[in-house]
Formats: structure tokens, C-alpha cells, sequence
């Protein structure tokens, strides 16, 4: 039995023991509004299961609960995760236990996404894709949430064995990917922590009876922690993370290291702090200002004696307005900005060393939502791809056209 193997099954069993803890009735749906008042309280219960009696809040101006705040959203808003912005689908899947007593279900064909949450389960269905070839393979996600505790485990399996005489050959598809992720209220907080393990490109295994064992290794681990003051948020917003990447892409035989491929392998440690504020803001439009400071080290494996210590600034705005009377319209953009403040770099097979700055990336990005009533809803939007190299921190990738819609109940 692979590593692979015996992590999935980990994922399923922990998934189900905490499904048979945490299980408990269906809560009623309820209003965005109510949700970001529930969300407040359960954060600072120390009680996951204890019921949340809902009262009207008293919005003041500088709160997170505001009008715009209220509102759930897909991929094409906030794509420079602005802390003070509304919650996306994607913060969603970052933070599970936001999934705790919404009801909703949302498609979108452009990014191959769907979900649904039926208030305490959900599932998800998108696809996952390897990052040094064209290969994608279909993913299931499976999680369960209530008030202040949410979890959930995703596999996307491509995985073919032959045995006979000669022995064993293994084959595993370019976009093979376990993962799992758990979220928890604290103190007015959340913490959340995910893995997830890639093969990012067709890689072999071939162990014969007689002569020599060859692998392929490309794949990667990618393991995250964040704290936030989201739930109970004011006007500032934060979050403190690390992000730990273990990549690998070379070629074994009998065990040794035979061929080192481009990019070479690494394992790399990035601390980060992002945040989000407020600075101007009335009941029909506001400016959001954001950043963030990531710090990363890495690390290349043998045969590569190779280290990089960079520093990346990402300062950004988002604004919103509401159109109409009944404020069914609603336009927002956002523009960022990446610069590479610091990188110093040591090559010691070479006796080279290498510093730079870069400031060179400014994205920028415009959508639109229609809302009937308060419960069907369409998104639009337009932009520039970001985030789409794996271990870098930007790389611009032509434009992107995102639409989605979303049902409530």
C-alpha cells in the first residue's frame, strides 16, 4: 500500500469520526445577515453545539457586517483576497466551517466548479489540474459543517497498476490530488489548516522481478495554517499564515537520484500576513484598501545546491456600489499590484549569488451581480489571471471570463 493510499484512507477515517461527533439536526435557512450575526457569536463561544439565539443587530458603519458584507460570491470577486472584502466561494472552502447553516446551490462552467450546501453537508464537484502538462482529472469534496466547526476531505483519483511475470508497473495521471481541510471558532476568531498532495504531471513506477527499479516522483505537498479576526472584525481585518511547499520533480533509479528536472525540486516556507480595510464607505458604495507581506525561504534539493530568500509586497483596492433602489445591481472592481521587494539568491555549485527587486504587475478586474429577490443570483467578470504557477507568487496568464450563478433557500 503507496503513501497516497494510506493518506486518503487517514482523510476518510478522520472525516467520518468527526462527521459521527459533530452530527446534529438541520437548521432552518436564514438570511446572509443572520448568518454574519451567527458566525460572530459562534467565533466566540467556546460551545461549537450550543443553539445561537438570533437577534436583530444594530449595524454601525464601521462594522464587517455591513450590506456588503451580507452577500456571498464566486470566484471573480476579491481575487487578491482583500480581508475586509465579503466572503467568495473560495474563502468558503478555505474556512469550512463558513458553510455552517447555509443553504445554496452554485455553478460555474467556466472554472468547472459546483456546490452544494444543504446547511450542515456539502459537497463539491471541480476539476483538478496538473501543473507541467495538459492532464485534469474530476474531484469530489465531502465536508461537514455547524456553528464555529467545519471540515471536509477531496480526493481526485488517476491510478493504473499492471502486474504480471516481469513485475509491477504503477502509473498515476497528472492531476491526482488528495486533500483535507478543518476550520474552528475561537475567541472571536477562526483557525484554519488544510493539506493538499498533487502529482503534477504523469509519473511511472516500475519495479520489475529482475533488474532495475525506476520511479518518477512529481508531485507536490502543500500544507497551510491561517489565524483571522474576520468573524468579529470592526473596520480592520487580518490574517496570519504560513504556507509550507515540499515539491518534487526528478527521477529515481534503485533509489538515487538520476535526473534533476526543471524546475528542480524543492521544499519552500513561506510566513505571511494579509489584511483589509475600510476607508470610504456609505449604504450604496465603498473602497476597500488591502495588502499583503509574504516572506518566503526556499530550499533546492541535491542535486541542486541552491537556496532564494524573497520578500513580495501585494498592496491592492476593491470598490463596490449598489445600483437601483432596491439594490439588486451591484458593480465592483479591483486592481493589484505584485512587487518582489527583496530576493537574494546562492547558487553554491557555481559560487554565484543573485539580488533583485521587481515591479512589474499590476492586475486589474471588473464584474457585475444581478440578485431576484433573495434567492437567485448571477455573477460576472473580467480580468487578468494570477496565482497560476505553482511555488510562484504571481504569473500573468492572459484574461479571464468568470460566470457563475447561485440559488438560496
Amino acid at each position: 500500500m503507496n503513501l497516497k493510499t494510506m493518506f486518503g484512507i487517514g482523510l476518510v477515517s478522520v472525516g467520518a469520526a468527526f462527521a459521527q461527533e459533530a452530527s446534529e439536526s438541520t437548521a432552518p435557512s436564514m438570511s446572509e445577515q443572520q448568518l454574519q450575526q451567527q458566525e460572530e457569536q459562534a467565533a466566540a463561544s467556546e460551545s461549537l453545539t450550543a443553539p445561537v439565539p438570533f437577534v436583530a443587530p444594530e449595524i454601525p458603519k464601521d462594522s464587517k457586517r455591513t450590506p456588503f458584507n451580507a452577500i456571498l460570491h464566486g470566484k471573480s470577486y476579491n481575487r487578491n483576497s482583500n480581508m475586509a472584502a465579503a466572503n467568495n466561494t473560495d474563502l468558503l472552502l478555505k474556512y469550512p466551517n463558513l458553510f455552517a447553516n447555509r443553504k445554496f446551490f452554485y455553478i460555474e462552467p467556466t472554472n468547472k466548479l459546483g456546490i452544494v450546501s444543504l446547511g450542515s453537508f456539502f459537497t463539491a464537484f471541480d476539476i483538478s489540474k496538473a501543473t507541467h502538462d495538459d492532464s485534469q482529472l474530476g474531484r469530489l469534496t465531502l465536508g461537514y459543517a455547524v456553528p464555529g466547526f467545519g471540515f471536509y476531505v477531496r480526493a481526485g483519483l488517476g491510478r493504473d497498476r499492471v502486474s504480471n511475470d516481469a513485475g509491477v508497473v504503477s502509473t498515476t495521471y497528472g492531476g491526482d490530488d488528495w486533500a483535507a481541510a478543518i476550520a474552528k471558532s475561537f475567541l472571536g476568531m477562526n483557525v484554519a489548516a488544510d493539506v493538499d498532495w498533487l502529482t503534477t504531471k504523469k509519473q511511472t513506477h516500475n519495479d520489475p522481478d529482475h533488474g532495475t527499479e525506476t520511479e518518477d516522483r512529481f508531485d507536490s505537498l502543500t500544507v497551510n495554517l491561517s489565524l483571522t479576526n474576520a468573524p468579529t472584525a470592526k473596520n480592520f481585518t487580518w490574517t496570519l499564515g504560513a504556507r509550507f511547499v515540499s515539491f518534487n520533480n526528478e527521477t529515481e533509479i534503485d533509489g538515487d537520484v538520476e535526473k534533476a528536472n526543471d524546475p528542480a525540486s524543492f521544499w519552500d516556507l513561506s510566513p505571511y500576513i494579509r489584511a483589509g480595510l475600510s476607508v470610504l464607505e456609505n449604504e450604496n458604495a465603498r473602497i476597500l484598501i488591502g495588502g499583503a507581506a509574504i516572506v518566503s525561504y526556499k530550499n533546492y534539493d541535491d542535486p541542486v545546491d541552491q537556496y532564494a530568500i524573497t520578500a513580495v509586497l501585494q498592496p491592492s483596492m476593491l470598490g463596490e456600489v449598489f445600483v437601483g433602489e432596491e439594490k439588486n445591481f451591484m458593480f465592483y472592481g479591483e486592481v493589484g499590484y505584485d512587487w518582489v521587494a527583496f530576493q537574494y539568491l546562492k547558487n553554491n555549485d557555481s559560487d554565484m549569488s543573485r539580488m533583485m527587486d521587481v515591479m512589474n504587475s499590476v492586475n486589474a478586474s471588473l464584474g457585475f451581480r444581478y440578485q431576484y429577490k433573495d434567492f437567485l443570483a448571477v455573477e460576472l467578470g473580467l480580468g487578468e489571471k494570477l496565482f497560476t504557477g505553482l511555488g510562484n507568487y504571481f504569473q500573468a496568464d492572459g484574461t479571464f471570463i468568470d460566470f457563475s450563478a447561485m440559488i438560496r433557500f
